[in-house]
């Protein structure tokens, strides 16, 4: 079946009794059961017009094939922009890319990018700037939609009915695509993503803000590390903690997605944290959690100049 198979349309309230059908034959047709959490019937009246809106994809004989929820949360504790601390005017400005399900005879035609493109796209009609989601971090299909669409994983930890989830997170993209587009370590534009759970709104990074696009990057997370998570270090090839935990292979996973999505992006150029046993260019630290420092590269760093992509520090701006 071809794409121009499916109509893309926002759901109206006809549509519920289906939605609900498909929202439950998501739950039983699952890979896992806890990577998608079925909401009741009130949840998908809600979200038709009142609470946010819900795209379905439609085929040409008017069987609703699958969905995509867009909910628009309140201040309160369930807003996942309290993950980057924002302030009550940003929190206002927050929308969930909540929940979305393809019924098992369409899956693989690439619905749910398409679903996700055209909230995005519906979107645009509201004033919401921030978006987040979560992904079960083993739900690679899901995980592999939204990092292509420019999502960020920010954090990894228990959500919703002690499930564990990827935490991403996306700005409502603005401009007219003519910029380049720069690799940014995350840490430098604010998100509270470095091992203790601290980031920095570096001055000299939001300043190319003006001449280019900025796509935020933590490899650590992409690499499936918690935050707050062990300090780590890297010697020679191998990166440990500083309890000696071999991280290297959650390093070098986070080192392959921050690659994929710089040429996702044709990304020419990185600025990433200096000193990191991910993101260090030139100088880190010598793997004695000493504090003295050696001369190398992160991970992600030997990775991305071995690719060609010119990586400096946050003091070389």
């Amino acid at each position: 079946m071809d794409e121009d198979a499916f109509k893309i349309r926002r759901a109206v309230s006809r549509d519920v009794d289906e939605l609900e059908r498909i929202m439950e034959l998501a739950k039983q047709t699952s890979e896992r059961s806890e990577w998608f959490v079925a909401d009741d019937r009130g949840w998908i009246e809600r979200h038709i017009e009142d609470q946010g809106f819900t795209m379905t994809a439609e085929t040409r004989d008017g069987e609703l094939a699958g969905f995509f929820i867009v909910d628009f949360p309140d201040e309160g504790e369930k807003n996942l922009g309290h993950e980057l601390k924002f302030e009550p005017e940003r929190l206002r400005l927050t929308a969930h890319m909540d929940s979305a399900a393809v019924k098992p005879q369409y899956r693989g035609h690439h619905l749910q990018g398409r679903l996700l493109e055209a909230a995005e796209r519906e979107l645009c009609s509201y004033p919401f700037e921030y978006l987040f989601c979560t992904v079960h971090p083993e739900n690679h299909a899901s995980l592999h939609t939204m990092l292509k669409d420019g999502y960020v994983v920010i954090a990894t930890k228990e959500k919703y009915h002690g499930y564990i989830r990827h935490i991403l997170y996306k700005k409502k993209e603005k401009g007219d695509g003519t910029r380049p587009n720069i690799l940014v370590s995350a840490c430098l534009m604010g998100v509270h993503c470095r091992y203790n759970e601290k980031g920095v709104m570096d001055e000299k990074v939001m300043r190319l803000m003006d001449r280019a696009n900025l796509i935020p990057v933590c490899p650590e997370l992409f690499g499936g590390l918690s935050t707050p998570r062990e300090p780590a270090e890297r010697r020679e090839n191998r990166v440990k903690t500083i309890n000696g935990r071999d991280v290297t292979e959650a390093y070098e996973k986070g080192a392959r997605e921050t690659l994929a999505l710089a040429q996702i992006y044709s990304c020419r150029c990185a600025v990433l944290k200096e000193r990191s046993p991910s993101c260090g260019s030139g100088m880190i630290y010598d793997g004695t959690h000493s504090g003295k420092l050696t001369e190398g590269d992160g991970v992600t760093a030997e990775l991305l100049k071995k690719e060609g992509i010119l990586v400096v520090g946050e003091s070389e701006v």
